[in-house]
């Protein structure tokens, strides 16, 4: 009798553990200063997805959730600027549901060096600084879709004045930031706020295209998949973050052929309220 008994309460717990979703707390943060510098978040960052890229974290204050994109290799900055980007939150809470999509234009950039700094030999290759001066000497726009207050048109990055949302990209020699603050009060309303609202992160990197003899494929956090021109990527589901102890350089093994692939991730969390 012990031994079923035993069984049974093996099964209920591998049940259980089947059946987590790996939601992670967002990190509570004073005010952030919106500047693309991300230096008043906790490093490093421990969420990375690797098809992109890509390392970034969540944090949230009593007004704001913010947002933190972070890449030190320069050829997934150029794919994101290029190709455009976009992100999605949502939540399925009652009485607190929403669905966010902040999309990021598609902009030309040379993808190779075309800078004086180019004839001295000392340096090797391109810096984030050219392809990203490049970028700022663009139109560069976004679009907002699911504030409480709508705001569709075009806007740019460094326009305060007339955004629901703050967005900055900046960069140094080591890693590019997108850095993003939108108000609680856009996404929900600010007294039916419990802070442990579960909510849903999506990001989606398209992909330039290719050359005729390279396939266009999709690199997803699964397996590769061919996909059609115009085609969207089914997200999979969540997966256990994937944690950084250390800082991480992403320049080894990168080559070109990462602009050609698409890349999307999703990431799970909840709110948290200021500790006491």
């Amino acid at each position: 009798m012990k031994q079923l008994f035993s069984i049974l309460i093996f099964i209920i717990i591998a049940i259980s553990s089947q059946g987590q979703d790996y939601r992670s707390p967002t990190l509570w943060q004073d005010e952030v200063i919106v500047d693309g510098s991300n230096t008043e978040w906790q490093h490093p960052f421990r969420l990375h997805n690797t098809s992109a890229g890509v390392s970034f974290s969540i944090a949230n204050d009593s007004s704001y959730l913010y947002l933190s994109f972070e890449t030190k290799e320069p050829l997934y900055v150029v794919k994101m600027l290029r190709a455009s980007w976009y992100f999605q939150l949502s939540s399925k809470e009652r009485k607190r549901r929403f669905n966010v999509t902040v999309a990021f234009d598609p902009m030309f950039i040379e993808l190779e060096p075309k800078h004086d700094y180019v004839e001295n030999k000392e340096k090797e290759g391109p810096t984030f600084e050219n392809w990203l001066d490049d970028y700022r000497l663009e139109s560069n726009t976004y679009t907002i879709q699911g504030l409480k207050h709508e705001q569709r048109i075009a806007l740019t990055l460094d326009d305060t004045r007339h955004n629901l949302i703050r967005v900055r990209l900046g960069y140094n020699e080591e890693k590019a930031v997108y850095e993003i603050a939108i108000p609680l009060k856009e996404l929900m309303p600010m007294a039916a706020i419990e802070w442990n609202e579960r909510m849903k992160l999506k990001v989606y990197i398209d992909a330039l295209d290719a050359p005729s003899e390279k396939g266009k494929l999709s690199v997803g956090t699964g397996s590769f998949q061919s996909i059609g021109r115009q085609g969207r990527q089914t997200i999979p589901p969540s997966s256990p973050p994937q944690e950084l102890v250390q800082p991480k350089k992403l320049t080894e093994g990168a080559t070109k052929d990462c602009l050609y692939y698409k890349a999307s991730f999703s990431h799970e969390f909840y709110l948290v309220s200021e500790p006491k």
